[in-house]
């Protein structure tokens, strides 16, 4: 599919709004539907642009849709996408004098490249990667930061090489790796190395904890799949809020968001903590009625299970006091906060994700996306 990076190219010339009618053609001409769909949607975009849309990151998502006829593994995909991004948005700048910095240019760039192989790596569908570049790439014009070239570089080599590692240990799939990387960089380059140090505890104890009595897990059914390698479902829906947190923190330097972010990172690993150890208990009570379930149902909960939660909401909200992130009594309203999180997470899976409402991850998202709620409404 040339046809939509070459109009693509065409927006550095003319007005991307009086491409529209070209797009529009193209759909309606078109004999494949993957070229229908995707220039449709791009008929949408460039049309968004009347509206405010920023006309170079329409036409840079477009652009970088060349990366698709091109992918190979997951790191060439990385520098395809990021390269394609960077070069148009270079190439848009000599001609419109943008007199954007570089370094928000590739950061810009790598996100996207990032977001594009994820959802190649999950999706590969090009309707679906013009629509995830668009977006990413609008938030963080949006969130628009002074990021230095060594302060990018680093981010994304710690963020990388450590999901590198837990991809290798088969602690995560290759749309783990890309998550995480994505979440880890983002979270360096808004606030700094401590912040994704909370992270990185989350990710290596929940990964270790899976673990745990795995054999006895594996005869009643209900250990992880693939040995517990975690894939991107589960990095997002556990790591989203903290990065909406963070970013905002990173953006806008209210004490609370800091608060919401630690809250929301001990919920996950204090609920990831509840549910693997409480599989491996013997008395496992449904949350809503205490009427005895099978272990591993959702909902359910257990003496070891609640010892586990506080267990591991105590080692994120702790470790954000030890290393100055909170003060004493942040630190213990992120716990407390991460600890409620846990237990809508139960409620939720006794009900809506029974009846087939939410899936798990969705479960997750909204359990420790509350988890910051209550720190907010703890401290107000």
């Amino acid at each position: 599919m040339f046809e939509i990076p070459a109009i693509a190219l065409l927006s550095i010339f003319i007005k991307p709004i009086y491409l529209v009618p070209v797009t529009l053609a193209l759909s309606l001409l078109a004999r494949d539907r993957v070229l229908k769909e995707v220039s449709l949607l791009s008929s949408l975009l460039l049309a968004f642009t009347y509206l405010g849309l920023s006309e170079p990151i329409v036409s840079a998502s477009m652009f970088v849709l060349l990366g698709h006829r091109f992918r190979k593994n997951t790191i060439w995909n990385v520098f395809v996408y990021t390269i394609l991004g960077f070069a148009f948005f270079i190439l848009y700048d000599r001609f419109h004098h943008l007199n954007c910095n570089l370094e928000y240019l590739l950061f810009l760039s790598l996100m996207g490249g990032l977001t594009a192989s994820l959802v190649e790596c999950v999706n590969g569908r090009e309707l679906v990667i013009l629509l995830a570049i668009a977006t990413v790439y609008t938030v963080f014009h949006i969130y628009a930061i002074n990021v230095s070239l060594i302060q990018l570089a680093t981010a994304f080599a710690i963020s990388f090489i450590l999901s590198m590692i837990a991809t290798k240990a088969g602690v995560a799939d290759d749309s783990g790796l890309l998550s995480a990387t994505l979440i880890g960089t983002l979270t360096i380059v808004f606030s700094d190395i401590r912040f994704f140090i909370i992270l990185l505890l989350f990710y290596a104890i929940g990964s270790g904890v899976t673990k745990f009595k795995y054999a006895v897990k594996l005869e009643r059914g209900i250990a992880e799949q693939a040995g517990g390698a975690r894939g991107y479902e589960n990095v997002f829906s556990n790591s989203l809020p903290a990065l909406f947190f963070v970013m905002n923190y990173g953006a806008f330097k209210y004490e609370l968001l800091k608060v919401a972010f630690v809250a929301s990172v001990a919920c996950a690993l204090g609920d990831t903590m509840a549910s693997e150890v409480g599989k491996t208990a013997e008395k496992v009570y449904l949350i809503t009625n205490l009427k005895r379930v099978r272990p591993g149902e959702s909902g359910g909960i257990s003496l070891i299970g609640e010892v586990s939660a506080l267990a591991g909401c105590f080692i994120v909200s702790f470790s954000a006091l030890l290393m100055g992130i909170l003060d004493f009594y942040q630190s213990v309203i992120a716990l407390i906060s991460g600890f409620l999180g846990v237990h809508v997470d139960s409620l939720l899976g006794a009900t809506l994700e029974k009846k087939g409402v939410l899936n798990n991850a969705g479960v997750n998202f909204l359990a420790t996306f509350s988890a910051g709620i209550f720190s907010y409404l703890l401290l107000r």
